[in-house]
């Protein structure tokens, strides 16, 4: 198998779940985008859909969801096989630069933003 196949699936399934997520935040009513237990279910079937899967998160910069500072729906697969799901941000402040993996992202996401202007910065 070709190493750029190896997460494939894997990657489809993150393409398509932040696909669905923007057409909710264009379309659905907001009591559709007031539901944590959606976002929750979200992350959590992730977690089910595939074993490489080991965990799964959707977080929000901060004040971006509802009356939140920090919101993270997360999900993820103990040793033993059970999912669990969590607000990761109860107990990890990702935004501080020690969080590599969230701002990282962020950072290049402001450089996107900042150089293409038919972007422009979400708010919920």
């Amino acid at each position: 198998m070709k190493l750029e196949e190896r997460f494939r699936v894997e990657a489809e399934v993150a393409v398509n779940r932040a696909n669905l997520l923007s057409r909710l935040w264009k379309y659905a009513p907001r009591d559709v985008l007031n539901s944590e237990y959606i976002l929750h279910a979200m992350v959590i079937s992730m977690v089910e859909f595939d074993e490489d899967i080991f965990a799964a998160g959707n977080c929000y910069d901060q004040h971006q969801y509802k009356n939140y500072w920090l919101f993270c729906p997360y999900a993820y697969r103990l040793p033993e096989g059970a999912i669990l799901g969590k607000d990761l941000a109860v107990e990890y402040k990702y935004l501080s630069n020690t969080s590599e993996w969230f701002f990282i992202a962020r950072k290049n996401a402001e450089r996107v933003i900042r150089n293409y202007s038919q972007f422009k910065k979400g708010q919920l």
